[in-house]
């Protein structure tokens, strides 16, 4: 039965009771063989139990004992936590309950009860909380605190038994004439129909229906007809409210509108301009009865109930341990290892790159791991100052500040990885068209010759410069992420074009330089664009010289837009950012997006070319707040571990927090995607970097949580507990986190003891050098909130907390016989390099 009023409770084989998070608009009078817990999170309700009506507001908490018809009118829109406690698991687990049942309302509850309904309320957020964070005890952790939930009840809410409850005698009639009523609904039905079908006279079968459902017929046929009118109300919002009446089997519109009032206190308009403000695709998915909606806009409320304190966390959490064992042969030959993942790191825009702080970060990370590219876009940013026009219009070029730029980052052994954008504003066709705080111009080029000639002058300078064999080593990638208005605001054809006459500029001063296509996000389905774009290439003869693509784990855009209809119309880049909101729960999200990449290139016969990832990042949205902690250095290590010399470049995104794709911020620790914070404090996330330099160039082993490599005169063992962001965080409700506490996002949190045995080595003595990096060590996000969290640092603090980014070392001697047993404890997020280096 489709809309039966009785609801026979079933649980997934996991729980053995319900816990869901709803949108009430209106249930109309059911009963179902389990207790029901209410527990309003925002809005207000009113709920009818057994003819009673009690009214409920944010915090309420109210109990519904099995079998009791209850209806439940959403006031406004709200947010509600149910729990249904089957009964069969209550008398499974609950002795003396027999006779007994509970009168748990927390809108009438005396103040002898508060300190008991505060601990109700406590209990049922962490379920909430539990339910859709899911660590890996979640359903042992559930049941503790629905029996804490039942030993609060039986302690402070318990009564006798009433009578109030469907009697199980006339539950067969009961459904049988419920069931009738929802197949025919839509017609002109009668009590004296159903009368006859039952072989009862009208008299007795109306008594019956009121004391058993507490509704005289016509208003529950009306009920009835009015929660599927409602459900229609709001899925389609542009049908006449006048049909919708007469679908449902209201006489006339004139009725409909008489129960609806009746029933919310407003009229149906006014109710869909409530429940669905500015919308129309009109496709709202809704339930039977309670309302569907978006729940990483509800769960941050249950965080007043939590208290959850860091204190209080490691007082009460109990973590768990993971023993991994392996044997690796460390007297093979092994496989060789390329390291691209050292090909490319990034900044911002090229002004950036002028900088004095982040030219120091830059020489910083050269020295303690070198890479061979940098990549950056806005070369020809206004503030650049390439190009200008006079009063006449005639253009002017000046390459002082990429001169400027360039030679800084040959010195420091940087080769230039440019994308070729954003557009001067005095060449742009609409310099209206703009993103970031700092302006970057996307319109396309008022004159298309003009821009050819711009970077034809550009490169011809840089040739001149540096020499051909040096700039052909160089690599150009075309406009950033054409796929999104923000980026591109033209048609696509127009983009189409302007990509094939800078190919043909750029072949024309040399066919040495390369060129790649445009960097997309391949989190997206790629396959419209690649095919539209590279069948456009091949029909051109313009196939770039290699394939750039950025990956950010954000699924929810992927499945809310659709490329052919270009709806990535998102306005201000504030905005789009903010629509980077949810991240997807897959901890191996990038490999398979990698893979799927690479399934689509091979398909179009483009498997030959290099593929980059020219930026990267567990988040595109520059206020993350874990992107400080520790968690980015497991995230580092397991992502470049995972996918180890699977491409040419992983251009981690982005390099420096002082970026200005975004206003600066006042915090130091503001979440910034940068692998070193202001100050040039490095992150965990750099010291990622530092132990994956280190390693070695042979493979001899990878697994879970490691990674063996021989090299550099030495073995070393790099491992690392990576733990993925929980269902909670990853729907986008960062409720949990704050600026000291940042690690309540993430499930199953475990230690891992690694036992390694590596056998084949030569005997000897060998130095061991151990360096972790942990909460303790390592993290200087970490070490500035043990020191108080200050909100700014003075020049002796920064010092202080440089000092507390490098990892904790660990140096020792040791008489080896053809083998090493290498054992550690790594706490969640921590890493771990051990070097065995001989001594001679």
């Amino acid at each position: 039965m489709k809309h039966s009023i009785y609801e026979l409770v079933e649980t997934g084989d996991t729980l053995p009771f319900d816990v869901s998070l709803h949108n009430v608009g209106y249930v109309p009078s059911h009963w179902h063989n389990s207790i029901e817990i209410i527990f309003v999170l925002r809005g207000t309700l009113e709920v009818t139990v057994d003819n009673r009506k009690r009214a409920l507001s944010e915090g309420d908490v109210l109990l519904i004992n099995s079998c009791h018809v209850h209806e439940v009118i959403g006031l406004d829109p709200n947010i509600i936590a149910t729990f249904l406690i089957p009964d069969a698991y209550v008398k499974e687990n609950i002795r003396g309950l027999d006779n007994a049942a509970f009168d748990c309302d927390s809108a009438t509850a005396g103040d002898e009860r508060r300190k008991a309904l505060d601990r109700l309320r406590q209990l049922l957020a962490e379920m909430v909380q539990l339910k859709y964070k899911r660590g890996e005890v979640y359903e042992l952790e559930m049941q503790i605190r629905m029996l804490g939930v039942f030993s609060i009840l039986m302690q402070q809410f318990r009564t006798e038994a009433d009578s109030g409850g469907i009697n199980e005698k006339y539950m067969e009639r009961l459904l049988r004439i419920i069931h009738y009523i929802e197949e025919h609904y839509r017609e002109p039905i009668s009590l004296q129909e159903i009368a006859d079908r039952e072989y009862l006279s009208v008299p007795y079968l109306s008594k019956f229906l009121s004391e058993n459902i507490g509704l005289n017929f016509q208003s529950y046929v009306a009920s009835i007809r009015l929660k599927n009118a409602v459900e229609d109300l709001l899925r389609f919002e542009e049908k006449p409210i006048a049909d919708i009446a007469l679908t449902h089997g209201f006489p006339n519109a004139k009725s409909f509108y008489a129960a609806f009032k009746n029933r919310y206190h407003m009229t149906p308009n006014e109710y869909r301009k409530q429940y669905r403000p500015g919308t129309s695709d009109g496709k709202a998915k809704l339930s039977a009865n309670y309302l569907s909606f978006n729940q990483s806009s509800a769960l941050g409320i249950v965080k007043q109930y939590l208290q959850r304190s860091q204190s209080q966390q490691q007082q009460q959490a109990v973590q768990g341990l993971e023993t991994k064992s392996a044997s690796v042969d460390a007297g093979v030959s092994g496989k060789p290892i390329r390291h691209t993942w050292k090909n490319l790191i990034t900044i911002g825009k090229a002004k950036e790159g002028l900088h004095d702080d982040v030219q120091n970060q830059l020489r910083m990370i050269q020295k303690r791991c070198p890479f061979r590219y940098i990549r950056f876009h806005g070369i020809f940013d206004d503030g650049m100052m390439v190009y200008r026009e006079d009063d006449a219009g005639a253009p002017h070029y000046n390459f002082r500040f990429v001169d400027q730029l360039f030679d800084f980052l040959l010195s420091i052994g940087l080769k230039p990885f440019i994308e070729l954008g954003f557009m001067p504003s005095e060449l742009a066709a609409d310099p209206n068209k703009k993103v970031f705080f700092r302006a970057s111009y996307v319109s396309g080029p008022k004159d298309m010759n003009r821009w050819c000639e711009l970077v034809e002058r550009l490169l011809r300078h840089c040739l001149n410069r540096y020499g051909r064999e040096e700039v052909e080593s160089w690599k150009l990638e075309f406009w950033n992420e054409p796929e999104f208005e923000v980026f591109w605001p033209g048609p696509i054809e127009e983009y189409l074009q302007f990509y094939l006459h800078t190919y043909r500029t750029v072949k024309r001063v040399s066919e040495g330089i390369a060129i790649g296509a445009p960097g997309r996000i391949i989190t997206f389905r790629p396959e419209a664009f690649n095919e539209m774009f590279f069948a456009f290439c091949k029909e051109n003869d313009c196939v770039p010289d290699f394939i750039p693509v950025h990956f950010y784990p954000h699924e929810d855009l992927e499945q809310t837009m659709n490329w052919k209809d270009r709806l990535y119309k998102l306005g201000p880049y504030r905005i789009l950012l903010e629509h980077f909101g949810s991240i997807s729960p897959n901890p191996d999200y990038l490999k398979e997006m990698l893979d799927r990449e690479k399934n689509v290139l091979a398909g179009l016969g483009l498997a030959h070319l290099d593929l980059y990832l020219t930026e990267w990042n567990s988040t595109a949205y520059h206020r993350e707040l874990t992107n400080d902690t520790l968690y980015k250095a497991a995230y580092i290590v397991k992502n470049i571990v995972d996918n180890l010399d699977r491409i040419e470049g992983f251009g981690y995104w982005v390099m420096s927090d002082n970026i200005e794709e975004t206003a600066a911020s006042n915090r130091l620790f503001h979440g910034g995607l940068g692998l070193i914070a202001q100050y040039g404090i490095p992150k965990a996330a750099m010291a990622a970097y530092e132990l994956l330099a280190r390693l070695g160039d042979r493979l001899l082993a990878r697994g879970d949580h490691y990674i063996v490599t021989a090299g550099r005169g030495g073995y070393q063992v790099l491992c690392y507990n990576y733990c993925h962001f929980d269902d909670l965080y990853a729907m986008g409700d960062i409720s949990f986190i704050d600026a000291t506490n940042r690690y309540n996002a993430f499930k199953d949190e475990k230690s891992i003891k690694l036992e390694l045995q590596l056998h084949g080595i030569p005997s000897g003595r060998y130095r061991l050098v151990t360096r972790t990096v942990s909460r303790k060590a390592g993290s200087s996000y970490d070490e500035w909130v043990r020191m108080g969290a200050p909100d700014y640092v003075t020049e002796e603090e920064i010092l202080y907390l440089k000092a507390h980014s490098r990892p904790k070392m660990r140096v020792e001697q040791a008489e080896l016989e053809r083998e090493a047993h290498y054992r550690t404890v790594l706490e969640p997020h921590s890493i771990e390099l051990l070097e065995l280096v001989p001594v001679y």
